[in-house]
């Protein structure tokens, strides 16, 4: 089995470079979040905790696909289909993931905007460490269906017209009745990445909503005063960009599925494709850490640089 890479050679040596260098800053960047936010002791909170478990989400999902799509670039290697079945199945754990961690995250800010008063007793480590196995476990059994795809009987020429294994072109490929596994994909699709996307825009919407609320002075957060709202506002922009880059570019990695099938140029949609695995891993950790004053001290502190004195307070 080939994955489809027609560019000239010197096309594919620029491209191979060009992989090398996202994939060598992409694991470079989320290791080094993931580490500052071990490190430093005034990051370890629930939202912090979170997002150090998603950059090795991040690292699992570029590591996955990168190298694979550089080897076929250079020197067209041949992937078997147990190997192909664990990508599907490591990537499709990987981004199931990703979507539990962001909902945990906009329930986070739920309970930060909404219940102030209350969120050391909504949110804790010892609640965030207690949730990862579940959340584990909510990932990894529904894609273990996805094994007996490898059974399946192929007769048709065994080249794939994207950059890694998908179930839907992998199933393509078979002469026995697959609508089981097309009905089992858009399931697990919908579980996965539907449902949590739902939960999450309903959670932004109650949130949105306080700080409307808030503003106008009548709610919670305009009794409490300004500083939280502007904090909370903040901290939220910052981690629906975060969604939007995730969700974003699997959807459009669907969509582009579909347009392949009416008719798209195979190569563009490999183009297309390929963005999905190292557009959010490379881009997540720039927004938290160029957005989030905490990860900027900390960062600085640990690379050595001195950290600006607070303003002295005038004692009336």
């Amino acid at each position: 089995m080939s994955t489809l890479f027609r560019d000239p050679p010197a096309a594919r040596y620029s491209a191979f470079s060009a992989l090398l260098l996202i994939y060598t800053f992409t694991v470079a960047a989320n290791a080094t979040l993931g580490l500052i936010i071990c490190l430093e002791s005034k990051l370890h909170r629930p939202m912090y905790l979170l997002m150090a478990l998603l950059t090795l989400t991040d690292v699992a999902v570029v590591t996955n696909a990168l190298p694979r799509i550089m080897a076929n670039l250079v020197a067209r290697n041949r992937i078997s289909l147990l190997e192909c079945v664990a990508q599907m199945f490591v990537y499709h754990v990987a981004i199931r993931l990703q979507a539990f961690i962001l909902v945990a995250m906009s329930l986070d800010r739920y309970a930060a905007v909404v219940h102030p008063l209350r969120y050391g007793a909504l949110a804790s480590n010892a609640r965030v460490l207690r949730s990862i196995p579940v959340l584990i476990a909510a990932a990894v059994l529904p894609v273990l269906a996805y094994a007996n795809v490898a059974s399946l009987d192929y007769c048709r020429p065994m080249v794939l017209l994207a950059p890694c294994c998908q179930v839907t072109f992998l199933s393509s490929l078979a002469c026995t009745e697959t609508r089981s596994y097309t009905a089992l994909y858009y399931t697990n699709l919908t579980t996965g990445l539907a449902l949590p996307l739902v939960v999450i825009l309903a959670s932004y919407a109650l949130i949105f909503r306080e700080l409307h609320r808030g503003g106008r002075g009548g709610g919670r957060g305009g009794r409490r005063g300004g500083g939280v709202g502007k904090a909370a506002v903040h901290s939220c922009v910052t981690h629906f960009a975060v969604i939007a880059v995730s969700f974003g570019s699997v959807f459009f990695t669907f969509f582009s599925s579909l347009q392949l099938a009416m008719g798209l140029p195979g190569d563009l949609v490999v183009v297309f494709q390929t963005l999905q695995y190292f557009a959010p891993p490379a881009l997540n950790p720039l927004i938290y850490g160029l957005r989030t004053a905490d990860i900027r001290r900390s960062l600085a502190k640990a690379f050595g640089r001195r950290r600006v004195a607070p303003r002295a307070r005038v004692v009336a």
